[in-house]
């Protein structure tokens, strides 16, 4: 096999892990209960199908301490730990994959760093951006917020029409984000988010791994 034929394996791998993700969840230190590693742990024990460190106010040393701490933990089981916007730090740590938002490193340039091996993910707020992104290469991405969330309190909310848009239209994989909840879970499910990314209403939780749990369970569910 040439490496290219090589690479073109190793990226579909990962394209195929990524296509089995149902529950992704944000974790950041600041909306944390526990202790970040604490954390980083009970949502791993509670079923967590992907991770991703966001940390927007740590410096790159400190958040490169970290990311290489996430590694650690989660080398060697099935969840798959991407990092937020730094991707020099995703590279020289080995992180599966990068997220990037819209006013990011472009596309073009986050895959020259991390490479085709590796997962990248695009936040969309509009079906322009969505097709962009397609376009241009990510892996997947990301829709939302769906509903008002503090954590983005500059992004107006885009409600279930454009995930019902982005269900009809985009091809690649896609996981609906923002102020999403056990109790509004069924609506974003309803409306064909079959991923979903979880922030506060697991890791601002009492009991991470049981909130991780019980938000699995929902896919269950609607299976």
């Amino acid at each position: 096999m040439d490496q290219q034929s090589a690479t073109k394996t190793i990226t579909q791998d990962f394209l195929k892990k990524f296509s089995e993700v149902k529950l992704y969840v944000i974790i950041s230190s600041n909306l944390a209960k526990k202790p970040i590693l604490e954390t980083l742990q009970d949502v791993i024990q509670g079923g967590a199908d992907a991770i991703q460190l966001r940390e927007k106010m740590m410096s790159d040393s400190e958040f490169f301490a970290l990311a290489k701490e996430f590694k650690k933990i989660t080398s060697g089981t099935k969840t798959i730990f991407m990092v937020n916007d730094r991707a020099e730090i995703a590279k020289k740590v080995d992180a599966d994959g990068l997220h990037i938002g819209q006013s990011d490193i472009s596309v073009r340039n986050a895959r020259r760093i991390i490479g085709y091996n590796k997962i990248l993910g695009v936040s969309t707020h509009t079906i322009a951006q969505a097709r962009r992104a397609q376009r241009e290469g990510a892996d997947y991405i990301g829709v939302g917020p769906i509903f008002y969330t503090e954590t983005k309190s500059h992004e107006p909310p885009v409600g279930l029409d454009y995930l019902k848009q982005v269900k009809k239209e985009i091809a690649i994989p896609f996981v609906a984000i923002g102020a999403i909840t056990l109790e509004n879970l069924n609506e974003v499910l309803n409306a064909g988010g079959s991923r979903i990314a979880v922030c506060s209403a697991i890791i601002g939780s009492d009991n991470i791994i049981q909130a991780t749990r019980s938000f699995k369970a929902q896919f269950a569910v609607k299976q």
